[in-house]
């Protein structure tokens, strides 16, 4: 019996042309500029426009993944949009509002929340679907987010949501496509950080039509910087490390055959504990961070792209995009180039 296979044919990205400069920055957050030059490694980062939303970034980056697939909206069986922040509207489906605007007539379009890691599980749950149903031949997803504006930078405890950034990433998954091979993915939580990150406005307990809303609950808040900090420091890279070794050694792989792996962009500092954690090279990554700060789900997709551009991977190559998220979460994806 011949294995079925499912492959990334293409990915798309579209990013913002507005910038917000680390001296800009700077002056919001009242700190010096090399906090976020030297310390985090950031010089700028795009910005969407005030009548600019994620469903228009989705779309273009859509558009652009299909066109390099060289294949018809009409051909995509299935969408599924992947978002780590808000979506246009509160109760709404940006899936379906991108299915209209590509032209996707026959496509079935749903939505996959699980923040950061959003877009690993959502090409995890097409490469699924795309196998089990023999009618099914291509799948997008799309990430699109537009961060920055859950962003308060008066408040410095907040300092580590600063990278946060605006843009999209779409990528189109085909059956029996060998070229970027989806072999396998693993995911863990641990839900006793569940509350250390999250809006408050909005939601169930401080709906948006309660009287004398207090502005602040709109902003990204850290419920303790310190805790946070501890996160990052321990049990983050740990569990980084446990979804990357299980999601190689489900594809018959161990890390010393990792060619590439591509994360969420984190502060400098951490990148290098990651690479140095798993005994990996600075030439083994892309790191976008200085120039288009924290993407949220779009930060692999995007590193994916960018890599294939500029033609760092090879055939053969195998290749991990791992992240982690709000929750906490933390996702592993292993591909063959």
């Amino acid at each position: 019996m011949i294995k079925q296979t499912v492959g990334i044919t293409s990915i798309g990205y579209y990013i913002p042309s507005e910038i917000l400069t680390s001296e800009e920055m700077a002056k919001l957050a009242n700190l010096p500029e090399f906090v976020f030059t030297e310390k985090i490694g950031m010089k700028q980062k795009p910005i969407a426009g005030k009548d600019e939303h994620p469903s228009d970034m989705g779309i273009k980056a859509a558009i652009e993944a299909i066109n390099k697939a060289e294949i018809t909206a009409s051909e995509i069986d299935i969408i599924v949009y992947c978002a780590a922040g808000d979506y246009d509207y509160r109760f709404w489906s940006p899936a379906a509002k991108i299915q209209d605007a590509i032209g996707a007539k026959n496509a079935f379009a749903f939505e996959v929340r699980n923040f950061c890691n959003s877009g690993n599980l959502g090409i995890h749950v097409c490469r699924n679907m795309l196998l089990a149903d023999t009618d099914l031949s291509y799948a997008l997803v799309v990430c699109s987010d537009k961060l920055s504006m859950l962003l308060d930078y008066s408040n410095i405890d907040n300092l580590s949501t600063f990278i946060m950034a605006d843009g999209a990433a779409a990528a189109i998954l085909k059956k029996g496509e060998l070229s970027n091979e989806i072999l396998s993915y693993h995911a863990m939580t641990d839900g006793k950080l569940a509350d250390c990150i999250k809006v408050p406005l909005a939601g169930t307990r401080f709906p948006i039509n309660i009287t004398e809303i207090n502005p602040e609950l709109s902003y990204l808040k850290v419920k303790d910087p310190k805790e946070l900090e501890n996160i990052l420091s321990e049990i983050y890279l740990e569990n980084y490390a446990k979804v990357i070794h299980k999601s190689l050694e489900k594809s018959g792989y161990c890390i010393n055959n990792i060619n590439f792996l591509l994360t969420n962009q984190v502060k400098k500092s951490l990148s290098k504990r990651i690479l140095k954690s798993l005994n990996l090279k600075f030439e083994q990554t892309f790191i976008s961070l200085s120039e288009y700060g924290h993407l949220g789900a779009v930060d692999t997709l995007f590193g994916l792209a960018k890599t294939m551009e500029l033609k760092i991977i090879k055939p053969g190559d195998v290749v991990v995009l791992a992240s982690s998220a709000a929750g906490f979460s933390w996702a592993a994806l292993t591909l063959k180039y």
